[in-house]
């Protein structure tokens, strides 16, 4: 099958291939949605070989390049219509691994989302910053390394602080989250996979749409 070669291609980094199927699954119908399934799928099994030490780290990185280009044969959902929401997003204060991020940003800014990328580094008062600068339905923070949730919970915290807490809704991700994380830190979710972050930013943004109707 065509969607366990596309797998196949990225878990094994080809890009011409990669390409080149997604093309053909796409002429065949197939929606942007289920390509993301497949590229996460094939992104996974990366991580896999990363972790057994049959990857490294510069492959992780030609993997996350490898998914933008994927992506960017994707129809251009936003030329022609109203901005689906808007996001901020960032690594904490003091990781710099931002392969997971871009891999958000790309996805959300597919799927039509105005996505305001902090970048890596970010220190609360930056996040802080950006939530009261852009006012976004969805605030985005994530970590590798155990310590940044330090910084996430101080962002939370700082936003309760000001009054903006119940102004947006917040996700953190990243290697170092679990559901113990959510309570420490007081966001609205955790997640590792990109496809429920997605769906995330998606519910959020709806039901901000309900209660300002």
């Amino acid at each position: 099958m065509k969607q366990e070669e596309l797998i196949e291609a990225i878990a094994s980094l080809n890009e011409v291939r990669s390409l080149e199927i997604t093309r053909e699954l796409l002429d065949q119908g197939c929606t942007t949605q289920e390509i993301l399934s497949l590229l996460n799928e094939g992104v996974k099994r990366v991580g896999d070989s990363f972790a057994s030490g049959e990857f490294f780290i510069g492959d992780l990185i030609v993997s996350g390049m490898l998914y933008r280009s994927v992506i960017d044969l994707f129809p251009a959902k936003n030329r022609n219509m109203q901005v689906l929401g808007r996001i901020v997003i960032g690594v904490a204060q003091d990781d710099i691994h931002d392969i997971g991020k871009d891999i958000i940003v790309t996805m959300l800014r597919a799927e039509g989302f105005d996505v305001i990328d902090l970048g890596v580094d970010v220190k609360p008062e930056r996040f802080v910053h950006a939530v009261e600068t852009y006012r976004p339905d969805v605030l985005l923070m994530s970590g590798l390394m155990g310590y940044t949730v330090n910084c996430m919970r101080r962002v939370v915290d700082m936003l309760v602080e000001c009054g903006m807490r119940r102004d947006v809704a917040i996700l953190v991700g990243g290697s170092v989250v679990s559901d113990s994380t959510l309570e420490y830190v007081g966001a609205d979710a955790v997640s590792k996979d990109p496809l429920l972050t997605l769906e995330f930013c998606k519910n959020a943004v709806a039901r901000a749409g309900e209660n300002d109707a």
